[in-house]
């Protein structure tokens, strides 16, 4: 059996929240600050990663270009710089992919009950003869439901996906298949038709299909119907601060209507919290004085420039509710003061390993010995990175002799 993570554990963290603060807004607010707290050893070690090796990108750089005509020797170096550098290119993946699940879980709780509204479809083929029928004993999707007693349960839509003959009717009701629905618990329904643009609700037009305000539909012409119910979120009109409505869903042209400012508002500051959180852990690649960005290079430049402007555009066009713009935003504030803290932290220096080089550079690439492990200093053209200190002592006795 699967562990709906959104269901088990987010709902209920929700919930919670909710019956303490008495605000499904401030319950939005801290579930996701819990979470990050949740993932942040992950994130820093995910966000160490990738910080470290785009700084790294340049070392790398010079690394091939030197031995780029023998591809062995390249590989054995590259290996060894990121064993003596204690680094793995998949190191920053791992961590991100282990706490996907989890964000979005955190997601699916809040976008629908009792943020929005959850709809649960159910297909109907309607042929000539009746032959071949079936239904299904119920839906095979499902819905959570958060009541306005603040209790949960998972609805289906029973019967589930059914053949009939063309004339026939079919009762379809809700049940839960986890928790207790209230008693006066009702879900609106609507048919749609084969064309997919004939959604018919209750007192409807029965000429292709109708369906009723407690569930009974009818089918008189062949074709597939979908038969949709829809479980409502009881918070969807719920006001925070200046947001209208946690559940109210708009977007493209309708986003640029006065009483929909508030998810336009949330959506720009998600784009701008995202750019400045990417600011802080993509370092972007600069060209040395006379030199230019190879292609890989400007694509990491591009990338990291039109990226939080992508994402978005895309959500002006994705309709979900307030409530997780809100929720967008919150984290990426989280994630920028994450990295914030991150980059407090003191970084470890890198070793170089290329022929004949044993040195260490700071962040920034700065050397802190010279070829063959020499500190750097005058070297006087003795070849051996400065006057030793042994020649020191016998110039000095020398010296002394001399002045006697």
């Amino acid at each position: 059996m699967n562990f709906d993570i959104a269901y088990k554990v987010m709902l209920p963290a929700l919930q919670f929240f909710a019956e303490v603060t008495h605000s499904y807004g401030w319950s939005i607010i801290l579930l996701t600050i819990a979470v990050r707290i949740i993932v942040w050893p992950l994130v820093a070690k995910s966000t160490t990663s990738m910080m470290r090796m785009s700084k790294l990108q340049p070392q790398l750089k010079e690394l091939q270009n030197r031995y780029k005509s023998d591809p062995e020797q390249l590989q054995k170096k590259m290996m060894e710089f990121y064993s003596k550098n204690k680094m793995n290119p998949m190191s920053g993946c791992l961590p991100t992919l282990i706490q996907l699940p989890i964000l979005f879980a955190l997601f699916a709780a809040f976008s629908g009950p009792p943020f929005g509204d959850k709809l649960i479809d159910v297909k109907v083929n309607v042929v000539e003869k009746t032959q071949d029928l079936k239904q299904a004993e119920t839906s095979s999707n499902n819905s959570a439901y958060i009541s306005p007693d603040n209790k949960a349960a998972k609805i289906v839509v029973f019967p589930g996906e059914s053949t009939v003959a063309k004339g026939d009717s079919l009762n379809f009701g809700t049940r839960a298949i986890e928790g207790e629905l209230a008693k006066d618990f009702a879900a609106t329904w609507k048919v749609v038709g084969p064309d997919n643009k004939n959604a018919q609700g209750p007192e409807s037009d029965p000429m292709n299909a109708a369906i009723s305000a407690d569930g009974h539909a009818t089918f008189q012409k062949p074709g597939e119907y979908h038969v949709i119910a829809r479980i409502p979120g009881i918070a969807r009109n719920e006001h925070f601060g200046y947001l209208q409505g946690l559940g109210k869903v708009a977007n493209g042209l309708e986003l640029f209507k006065p009483n929909n400012w508030d998810t336009l508002s949330l959506i720009v500051l998600f784009g701008a919290t995202m750019y400045l959180s990417q600011k802080f852990t993509v370092t972007t690649p600069k060209p040395a004085p006379g030199e230019e960005l190879d292609e890989q290079q400007l694509i990491q430049q591009q990338t990291a420039k039109t990226m939080p402007i992508v994402a978005t555009a895309m959500f002006f066009f994705i309709p979900l509710p307030t409530g997780v713009y809100l929720y967008l935003v919150v984290s990426n504030v989280i994630q920028t003061l994450q990295t914030w803290l991150i980059m407090k932290m003191p970084e470890p220096k890198f070793v170089d390993v290329s022929e004949g080089s044993d040195s260490t550079s700071d962040s920034n690439g700065q050397s802190s010995q010279k070829p063959n492990g020499k500190k750097s200093g005058n070297t006087n053209g003795t070849g051996n990175g400065g006057t030793s200190s042994s020649s020191k002592k016998k110039a000095k006795k020398n010296n002394e002799k001399s002045g006697k």
